[in-house]
This record gives C-alpha cells, structure tokens and sequence, in this order.
C-alpha cells in the first residue's frame, strides 16, 4: 500500500449522481483513507478540477486532449458506463500511460432483464394490447376470435451477438427461464454454460437464419458498426424479432426503416439509437410492430448501489496498488 494520497475526480451530471442512495453516496466519497475525492456535475467545474486528478470517473463528459499528454498529472481513466464507444478518442487510445477501465458488470442482468422486457412485448403484442386498453376495447369477440395470436418463446431459438456479461445474462435468462435454444458469438469469451452453441463472424448469416430472436449485446468498435444492415435482415426470419440492448450504431437505421415497413422481419425493440435523443420526426417512432425506449435499460432501483460499489472497488484497488477491474482494452474498444 502507498502512503501518499491520491486524487479522484468523479464527473456526471447532476442527475445522475440521484440514483445513489445515502448509503452509497457517504461511502463513495470516503472510500480510503489515502484517496481524496472530489466531484463535478457540469463540464466547467470537471475541466477545472482535472489536471489536479490523478484519475477520474466519468459521464458525459470528456477529457481534453491536454490532460493525457505524457507529463500530466492523469494516470486513470474510468468510465461509469460499461460502454465506452463516446469515451475512446483517438487521444485518449494513443495515451498509453494512462488505464482505461469501465463499469462492466453492474449494469449487465439489469440490461439483459429489459432485453427480455422488449422479446416478451413484441411476442406478446404488447404495444397494440395497451392500446386496446387504453380504447377500453376487449379485443375477443364472443366466439372467441382474436385479432392477434402471440409468440411463445418456449423452444425457440435466440442468436446473441456478445457473449460478454450482458449477453451471458440474457443467455441465462433465455436458457433457463423459457427453455430456448441459445447461439453465442463472442470473440473472447466462449465457455458459457447456457450458449448451446458459438459461431463466428463468418457464420452470422446461417445463424440469423436459423435464429427467431436475435439481441445485440456487443460493444461498438469500428468492426461492429452497422453489423445489422440490409443483408442481414435479409438473412434473418421474416417472424423473427430484433433487440438491441447495446449501441444504437451497431444498425443501420435506414435497413431498419426500410425492413421493419416491408415486413422483412417480425419486430424490433432498441433502446439505443445513434443519434440520442432521437429526433421527434425520426421515422423509427412510428415503424410497425416497434418499441423504442429511451436508453433506459440499466435505470433501475438498485443500478446506484451497484455502480457506486463497483467504483469504490476500483478506487481502493487504486489506492492499494492492486490491479483495476473492468480493465477496457484500448485498441479492442472494449
């Protein structure tokens, strides 16, 4: 352990910091006696605090290039979210001296529970269900007619893109609680005892064909953008289901426009979209059989405690000497 003290810097709006309790607040901004933290909720007072940083935790906010030259004070970087697409400059990526880690983890049943959220209210017609109930109209007539018959997930197939935290929870719960058939891509991680089988790149057509729901739980680095695009959906079932529970980017949203209008597939549900927040004339709001939620996935009652006992894991490991968590591989973008 070293005796000299050392600065955190934790940056996010004034918002965010609400999902903390009490508990975890007080614990957050005492976490070790050798580390002094201070705090930002707008980008002027992080900008001013910075270069006394030794590392910072951050959200939404960025981090001039002149704070990771060679000779500044900055040695870590961590990112409150797990994703790390907005945080991952080219500056920053070519700042070899300084650590890059993210909150990955906390965030991933919490993610994979609004992904089975979406693939249950698309199977289920939900959007049109509420509003029938909104129109105080019983669908089923007397002889037992029914506009709509559901999907069951029960034996079904899902093809997850990322096997990494999220996607290993969405597989647990895909596999364990609706007994389905679970297809895994993943470029590091393959021994998942709920992925019945993992295929590669080069087989994502095949196993879009073969999938009924597909769920995208990748991170988005220059390889992955637009991975879901007018071939794939051509590939994919003409009844199967789109979830995105990662980066809007990873679809090219004109494919979808142009799927989802044609009936090339059965649904789509995101909850992230490139360009956020999404325009009110944007044409996915009004795409048949579509959700669209507003990147809310890991918002929920116990995302702050998670998240804020995560950090203060990292900042004691930083104190200590010990290796960080969530380790981000620069060049990877994960």
């Amino acid at each position: 352990m070293t005796n000299e003290k050392q600065s955190v810097l934790i940056g996010m709006p004034e918002g965010y910091w609400n999902l903390l309790d009490e508990e975890s607040t007080g614990k957050l901004l005492n976490p070790h006696p050798n580390v002094i933290i201070q705090t930002a909720n707008n980008p002027e007072q992080f900008s001013e605090k910075l270069p006394h940083s030794d590392g910072v935790m951050l959200l939404n906010f960025g981090i001039p290039k002149e704070a990771l030259q060679p000779g500044s004070r900055l040695r870590w970087v961590h990112s409150i979210r797990a994703g790390t697409d907005d945080l991952l400059t080219p500056e920053l990526i070519a700042a070899e001296h300084v650590a890059i880690t993210a909150s990955k983890g906390p965030h991933a049943p919490l993610i994979a529970e609004h992904m089975v959220l979406l693939m249950l209210s698309l199977a289920r017609h939900m959007p049109a269900l509420i509003k029938e109930q909104e129109e105080h109209r019983w669908a089923k007539d007397e002889r037992g007619n029914t506009p709509r018959v559901s999907i069951q997930m029960l034996g079904k197939t899902i093809a997850i893109l990322g096997v990494g935290q999220i996607g290993e929870n969405l597989a647990r719960m895909c596999k364990v609680g609706f007994g389905m058939k679970v297809l895994g891509m993943s470029r590091t991680s393959r021994g998942s005892e709920h992925v019945d089988r993992y295929f590669d790149r080069s087989e994502l057509h095949e196993a879009l064909g073969e999938a009924d729901v597909v769920g995208l739980c990748l991170a988005l680095t220059p390889s992955t953008e637009g991975i879901i695009g007018k071939a794939e959906f051509e590939a994919m079932k003409p009844t199967s289901l789109l979830i995105n529970g990662a980066r809007g980017g990873l679809i090219d949203e004109d494919a979808l426009v142009e799927a989802m209008n044609a009936g090339a597939i059965g649904g789509a549900g995101v909850d992230s979209v490139r360009s956020e927040p999404l325009p009110e004339n944007s044409p996915l709001w009004d795409l048949p059989n579509t959700i669209v939620t507003s990147h809310i996935a890991g918002f929920t009652d116990g995302v702050g405690k998670e998240v804020g006992n995560f950090m203060i894991k990292n900042i004691r490991r930083l104190a200590d000497g010990q290796p960080l968590l969530g380790i981000v591989h620069r060049h990877e973008g994960y």
